[in-house]
């Protein structure tokens, strides 16, 4: 049994992928970036972090769910001194108990000017 691509007219035009696919109760949220603020030459990680948690708003919504629904989160940036920026918006966007999560540190995203990249994975009640 396949899964369901749930339609994310919020959030930028993927390539060869989906940015949002279900499969029964359980929601992945592809990686979302701040495209919008890197091309217009915005690098300021709390910017950057923003967009990304309001991507993540809107595709958890888009599946039928909300930020209380999402139970993980992996985030990629690229230099450990972006974490205060992902610190001072996380209790803006969820409640506690936040979602468990993994943080790493990388080289590099797929475009230089983007400084990080958050995944989530929801499950809907």
């Amino acid at each position: 049994m396949g899964f369901e691509v749930v339609k994310t007219p919020d959030l930028p035009t993927p390539g060869q992928f989906s940015q949002v696919v279900k499969k029964g109760n359980i929601v992945f949220i592809s990686g979302q970036t701040a495209a919008a603020a890197a091309s217009a030459g915005n690098l300021d990680p709390v910017d950057q972090a923003r967009e990304i948690f309001e991507y993540l708003k809107s595709a958890v919504e888009a599946a039928g769910g909300n930020m209380s629904d999402i139970c993980k989160i992996n985030l990629f940036l690229t230099d450990g001194s972006q974490i205060p920026a992902i610190l001072e918006l996380r209790p803006q966007y969820f409640d506690q108990p936040y979602p468990a999560a993994t943080l790493v540190t990388v080289n590099s995203l797929f475009r230089r000017e983007l400084v990080m990249e958050i995944e989530a994975i929801a499950i809907l009640d």
